[in-house]
């Protein structure tokens, strides 16, 4: 039986700088894929699901110049799915709950300039 797709959104691989913002403190991070909707992530620390998230997305844009996308989001899949001793490299899957209708073209632009067709 073939897999559907549930997403509403095209994604695209991206290694994209971030900083996300949880209980009062910050961390970088470094993006595996990206979409309207949402960011799957690198993480060296565990982040619980249905965590709550202030996420800054560093967008690359023509020439040397680069923007920023603020938004919220909610953590909806971490794998490995608890925390591990020893473990410093989680996955991490954010759905966008607040975006601005400007980041949210901004960064729709830049997956339509990275989608492989």
């Amino acid at each position: 039986m073939a897999r559907v797709e549930r997403r509403a959104a095209a994604r695209v691989p991206a290694r994209l700088a971030m900083e996300i913002t949880l209980g009062g403190g910050s961390a970088r991070a470094e993006t595996l894929n990206v979409s309207a909707n949402g960011v799957y992530f690198a993480s060296e620390t565990f982040i619980p699901l249905l965590t709550k998230l202030r996420i800054t997305l560093d967008l690359p844009e023509e020439g040397t110049q680069s923007s920023q996308v603020t938004c919220d989001g909610v953590v909806v899949r971490t794998e490995p799915e608890v925390e591990t001793t020893g473990e410093d490299d989680y996955q991490v899957a954010c759905y966008f709950t607040d975006i601005s209708d400007q980041d949210r073209e901004r960064l729709e632009s830049y997956i339509l300039r990275h989608v492989p067709f």
